[in-house]
Protein backbone atom coordinates (compact mmCIF):
# COMPACT_ATOMS: atom_id res chain seq x y z
CA UNK A 1 0.00 0.00 0.00
CA UNK A 2 1.35 3.62 -1.32
CA UNK A 3 1.72 6.07 1.63
CA UNK A 4 0.04 9.22 1.58
CA UNK A 5 2.87 11.23 3.08
CA UNK A 6 6.74 10.62 2.75
CA UNK A 7 8.39 11.91 5.70
CA UNK A 8 12.25 12.55 4.27
CA UNK A 9 15.17 13.24 6.59
CA UNK A 10 18.56 14.34 5.30
CA UNK A 11 21.26 13.30 7.93
CA UNK A 12 25.05 14.08 8.64
CA UNK A 13 26.76 12.50 11.52
CA UNK A 14 23.61 13.04 13.30
CA UNK A 15 24.26 9.50 15.74
CA UNK A 16 23.26 11.68 19.10
CA UNK A 17 19.66 12.53 18.38
CA UNK A 18 18.59 10.88 15.15
CA UNK A 19 17.02 7.89 17.57
CA UNK A 20 15.10 10.07 19.24
CA UNK A 21 13.96 11.91 15.85
CA UNK A 22 12.79 8.12 14.36
CA UNK A 23 11.43 7.31 17.92
CA UNK A 24 9.05 10.16 18.10
CA UNK A 25 8.01 10.17 14.45
CA UNK A 26 6.71 6.11 15.09
CA UNK A 27 4.30 7.36 17.47
CA UNK A 28 2.71 9.72 14.81
CA UNK A 29 -1.55 9.74 14.74
CA UNK A 30 -1.36 9.63 10.83
CA UNK A 31 -2.63 6.90 9.27
CA UNK A 32 -0.56 6.30 5.97
CA UNK A 33 3.22 7.75 5.92
CA UNK A 34 6.43 6.31 5.61
CA UNK A 35 9.75 7.41 6.98
CA UNK A 36 12.94 7.90 4.44
CA UNK A 37 16.34 8.45 6.13
CA UNK A 38 19.09 9.69 3.56
CA UNK A 39 22.58 9.23 5.22
CA UNK A 40 24.26 11.81 3.62
CA UNK A 41 28.11 10.74 3.56
CA UNK A 42 28.02 10.18 7.39
CA UNK A 43 31.28 9.15 9.55
CA UNK A 44 29.45 7.92 12.48
CA UNK A 45 26.95 5.49 13.34
CA UNK A 46 24.10 7.63 11.81
CA UNK A 47 22.92 4.99 8.88
CA UNK A 48 23.48 1.72 11.70
CA UNK A 49 20.45 3.37 13.98
CA UNK A 50 18.69 4.68 11.57
CA UNK A 51 18.65 1.04 10.39
CA UNK A 52 17.38 0.28 13.86
CA UNK A 53 14.16 1.60 13.41
CA UNK A 54 12.92 -0.56 10.42
CA UNK A 55 12.95 2.53 8.16
CA UNK A 56 14.36 2.96 4.74
CA UNK A 57 18.10 4.26 4.69
CA UNK A 58 19.41 5.35 1.27
CA UNK A 59 22.91 5.91 1.31
CA UNK A 60 24.54 9.24 -0.19
CA UNK A 61 27.68 11.27 -0.78
CA UNK A 62 28.12 14.40 1.16
CA UNK A 63 26.28 16.85 -0.61
CA UNK A 64 24.23 18.58 2.11
CA UNK A 65 20.56 18.87 3.21
CA UNK A 66 18.76 19.93 -0.19
CA UNK A 67 20.69 17.68 -2.71
CA UNK A 68 20.18 14.70 -0.15
CA UNK A 69 16.62 15.50 -0.04
CA UNK A 70 16.01 15.76 -3.58
CA UNK A 71 17.85 12.72 -4.03
CA UNK A 72 15.19 10.98 -1.66
CA UNK A 73 12.23 11.95 -3.80
CA UNK A 74 12.07 9.46 -6.24
CA UNK A 75 12.37 6.84 -3.73
CA UNK A 76 9.11 8.47 -1.79
CA UNK A 77 5.64 6.80 -2.46
CA UNK A 78 3.54 9.82 -0.99
CA UNK A 79 2.00 12.56 -2.97
CA UNK A 80 2.56 15.04 0.14
CA UNK A 81 6.44 15.79 0.95
CA UNK A 82 7.49 16.48 4.69
CA UNK A 83 10.96 17.55 5.09
CA UNK A 84 12.60 17.50 8.70
CA UNK A 85 15.92 17.49 10.26
CA UNK A 86 17.42 14.79 12.53
CA UNK A 87 17.52 16.87 15.38
CA UNK A 88 14.22 17.42 15.62
CA UNK A 89 11.47 15.45 17.46
CA UNK A 90 7.42 15.38 17.08
CA UNK A 91 4.47 16.07 19.11
CA UNK A 92 2.38 12.89 18.39
CA UNK A 93 0.23 14.84 16.20
CA UNK A 94 2.49 16.23 14.22
CA UNK A 95 2.17 14.94 10.55
CA UNK A 96 -1.85 15.11 10.79
CA UNK A 97 -1.77 18.26 11.60
CA UNK A 98 0.95 19.75 9.44
CA UNK A 99 -0.48 18.10 6.19
CA UNK A 100 -4.05 18.80 7.33
CA UNK A 101 -4.52 22.38 5.40
CA UNK A 102 -2.87 20.66 2.15
CA UNK A 103 -5.71 17.48 2.94
CA UNK A 104 -8.67 19.98 3.60
CA UNK A 105 -7.91 23.24 1.99
CA UNK A 106 -5.67 22.04 -0.91
CA UNK A 107 -2.67 24.62 -0.22
CA UNK A 108 0.43 23.64 -2.15
CA UNK A 109 2.12 23.55 1.47
CA UNK A 110 2.89 24.18 5.12
CA UNK A 111 4.98 25.13 8.00
CA UNK A 112 4.49 24.86 11.81
CA UNK A 113 5.30 28.40 13.80
CA UNK A 114 4.80 25.65 16.90
CA UNK A 115 8.29 24.79 16.94
CA UNK A 116 10.15 24.82 20.07
CA UNK A 117 13.85 24.67 21.26
CA UNK A 118 14.70 21.04 22.05
CA UNK A 119 18.20 21.37 23.96
CA UNK A 120 17.01 24.70 26.18
CA UNK A 121 19.04 23.11 29.33
CA UNK A 122 22.13 23.36 26.70
CA UNK A 123 24.10 27.15 27.79
CA UNK A 124 25.07 27.08 24.42
CA UNK A 125 21.57 26.63 22.50
CA UNK A 126 20.18 29.40 24.93
CA UNK A 127 23.21 31.84 23.20
CA UNK A 128 21.80 31.00 19.90
CA UNK A 129 18.05 31.93 20.74
CA UNK A 130 19.86 35.26 22.30
CA UNK A 131 21.64 35.89 19.07
CA UNK A 132 18.26 35.27 16.66
CA UNK A 133 16.54 37.53 18.96
CA UNK A 134 14.14 35.33 20.16
CA UNK A 135 11.48 34.18 23.11
CA UNK A 136 13.16 31.79 25.56
CA UNK A 137 12.52 28.25 24.11
CA UNK A 138 11.13 29.52 20.74
CA UNK A 139 12.08 29.03 17.68
CA UNK A 140 9.96 31.85 16.19
CA UNK A 141 8.51 34.83 17.74
CA UNK A 142 5.74 35.78 18.84
CA UNK A 143 4.53 38.12 15.78
CA UNK A 144 5.88 35.75 12.99
CA UNK A 145 3.15 35.60 10.04
CA UNK A 146 1.26 32.87 8.60
CA UNK A 147 3.03 32.86 5.58
CA UNK A 148 6.86 31.32 4.90
CA UNK A 149 9.58 30.74 2.59
CA UNK A 150 10.20 27.40 4.04
CA UNK A 151 7.98 24.45 3.05
CA UNK A 152 8.09 21.82 6.01
CA UNK A 153 5.29 19.69 3.45
CA UNK A 154 4.49 20.29 -0.50
CA UNK A 155 2.56 18.47 -2.23
CA UNK A 156 4.82 16.69 -4.69
CA UNK A 157 3.58 17.83 -7.63
CA UNK A 158 4.96 21.43 -6.49
CA UNK A 159 8.17 20.08 -5.18
CA UNK A 160 8.67 18.33 -9.35
CA UNK A 161 7.59 21.07 -10.79
CA UNK A 162 10.46 23.34 -8.93
CA UNK A 163 12.91 20.98 -9.72
CA UNK A 164 13.73 20.26 -6.06
CA UNK A 165 15.53 22.74 -4.16
CA UNK A 166 18.55 24.62 -5.43
CA UNK A 167 22.23 23.40 -5.03
CA UNK A 168 23.26 26.76 -2.61
CA UNK A 169 24.19 25.95 0.66
CA UNK A 170 22.49 27.77 3.32
CA UNK A 171 19.34 29.01 2.72
CA UNK A 172 18.55 26.25 0.01
CA UNK A 173 15.58 25.66 2.09
CA UNK A 174 13.96 28.84 0.55
CA UNK A 175 14.34 28.05 -2.93
CA UNK A 176 11.01 25.86 -3.36
CA UNK A 177 9.06 29.34 -2.50
CA UNK A 178 11.39 31.67 -5.08
CA UNK A 179 10.79 29.26 -8.16
CA UNK A 180 7.03 28.50 -7.27
CA UNK A 181 6.46 32.05 -6.02
CA UNK A 182 4.26 30.68 -3.54
CA UNK A 183 4.49 30.93 0.19
CA UNK A 184 4.14 28.05 2.92
CA UNK A 185 0.68 28.37 5.16
CA UNK A 186 1.15 27.95 8.77
CA UNK A 187 -0.52 24.59 9.93
CA UNK A 188 -1.92 25.27 13.51
CA UNK A 189 -1.20 22.48 16.11
CA UNK A 190 2.37 21.04 14.29
CA UNK A 191 4.20 21.38 17.07
CA UNK A 192 7.98 20.42 17.28
CA UNK A 193 11.26 20.47 18.70
CA UNK A 194 14.60 21.74 17.50
CA UNK A 195 18.09 21.67 18.69
CA UNK A 196 19.96 24.71 18.27
CA UNK A 197 23.83 24.39 18.26
CA UNK A 198 24.88 23.30 21.50
CA UNK A 199 28.25 22.69 21.65
CA UNK A 200 31.34 25.59 20.56
CA UNK A 201 32.13 23.59 17.36
CA UNK A 202 28.50 23.20 16.17
CA UNK A 203 27.47 26.90 16.65
CA UNK A 204 30.67 27.58 14.89
CA UNK A 205 30.10 24.67 12.00
CA UNK A 206 26.93 26.31 11.69
CA UNK A 207 27.71 30.34 11.60
CA UNK A 208 30.62 29.09 9.06
CA UNK A 209 27.41 27.76 7.06
CA UNK A 210 25.58 30.89 7.60
CA UNK A 211 28.41 32.95 6.26
CA UNK A 212 28.56 30.86 3.39
CA UNK A 213 25.33 31.28 2.25
CA UNK A 214 23.63 34.18 0.13
CA UNK A 215 21.42 35.88 2.87
CA UNK A 216 24.05 37.33 4.34
CA UNK A 217 25.84 41.10 2.88
CA UNK A 218 29.19 40.80 1.18
CA UNK A 219 30.33 44.27 1.83
CA UNK A 220 33.14 45.44 4.17
CA UNK A 221 30.28 46.48 6.55
CA UNK A 222 29.48 42.65 7.15
CA UNK A 223 33.30 41.93 7.48
CA UNK A 224 33.80 44.47 9.91
CA UNK A 225 30.54 44.05 12.38
CA UNK A 226 32.11 40.08 12.93
CA UNK A 227 35.48 40.85 13.37
CA UNK A 228 36.92 40.86 17.18
CA UNK A 229 36.94 44.39 18.60
CA UNK A 230 33.00 44.68 17.44
CA UNK A 231 32.58 40.89 18.01
CA UNK A 232 33.52 41.07 22.06
CA UNK A 233 31.92 44.65 22.07
CA UNK A 234 28.50 42.93 21.09
CA UNK A 235 29.16 40.08 23.00
CA UNK A 236 30.02 41.77 26.61
CA UNK A 237 27.02 44.00 25.96
CA UNK A 238 24.54 41.10 25.51
CA UNK A 239 25.88 38.76 27.83
CA UNK A 240 25.87 41.37 30.50
CA UNK A 241 22.24 42.27 29.58
CA UNK A 242 21.22 39.05 29.54
CA UNK A 243 22.79 38.31 32.36
CA UNK A 244 24.52 35.16 30.34
CA UNK A 245 28.18 34.91 31.12
CA UNK A 246 28.51 32.41 28.25
CA UNK A 247 27.37 34.72 25.23
CA UNK A 248 30.61 36.65 25.33
CA UNK A 249 32.33 33.97 23.92
CA UNK A 250 29.60 32.49 22.16
CA UNK A 251 29.81 35.83 19.82
CA UNK A 252 33.52 35.36 19.26
CA UNK A 253 32.75 31.58 17.90
CA UNK A 254 29.74 32.46 16.12
CA UNK A 255 31.38 35.84 14.49
CA UNK A 256 34.97 33.99 13.78
CA UNK A 257 32.60 31.04 11.62
CA UNK A 258 30.84 33.81 9.89
CA UNK A 259 33.54 35.21 8.69
CA UNK A 260 35.72 31.81 7.95
CA UNK A 261 31.99 31.33 5.88
CA UNK A 262 32.56 34.19 3.79
CA UNK A 263 36.57 33.78 3.09
CA UNK A 264 35.57 29.94 1.79
CA UNK A 265 32.48 31.12 -0.47
CA UNK A 266 34.91 33.82 -2.05
CA UNK A 267 37.69 31.28 -2.55
CA UNK A 268 34.89 27.91 -3.34
CA UNK A 269 31.92 29.49 -4.79
CA UNK A 270 30.51 25.87 -5.98
CA UNK A 271 31.42 24.64 -1.94
CA UNK A 272 27.93 23.89 -1.04
CA UNK A 273 28.32 21.39 2.32
CA UNK A 274 29.09 21.79 6.28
Amino acid sequence: MLAQVSVIIAAYNEAECIGECLETLQNQTHPSYEVLVVDDGSTDETPEIARGFEVEVLKGRHQGPGMARNSAVPHASGEILVFVDADMSFHPEFIERLVEPIIRFDVPGTFTKEEYVRNWDNPWARCWTINCGLPDGKRHPADYPDTDRVFRAIKRCFFETAGGYDDMGYSEDHSLSRKLGLLAVHAPGAVCYHNNPGSLKEIYLSARWFGRGDQISKGWKTVIRHTMPLSLKTGLTRGIRRRNAHYPVFQIVYDLGVLVGMVQRGLSPGKHVK
